[in-house]
């Protein structure tokens, strides 16, 4: 979960953490070395993310994404 951060007069290490909504990982997916899914986002089944992509939506059946953020480069 990731640390609030509303409240100025507080450190953000000692705000509440707020509530996200699952990451949701299915079936048949390649995910690449060092990528980032921010909280929150389906990887939908059949889908391929390249290394290092930032995933920051939620993905297309079988897809292809690469980049930073992650974008759309191919159908299978």
């Amino acid at each position: 979960k990731m640390h609030g951060f509303d409240d100025v007069e507080i450190p953000m290490n000692l705000q509440p953490k707020k509530k996200e909504d699952p990451t949701i990982i299915e079936d048949n997916v390649w995910i690449g070395t060092r990528v980032i899914i921010m909280p929150g986002h389906r990887i939908s089944t059949g889908c391929i993310i390249g290394a290092g992509a930032v995933v920051t939506k939620d993905t297309f059946r079988n897809g292809i994404y690469a980049g930073v953020p992650a974008k759309l480069i191919k159908y299978r």
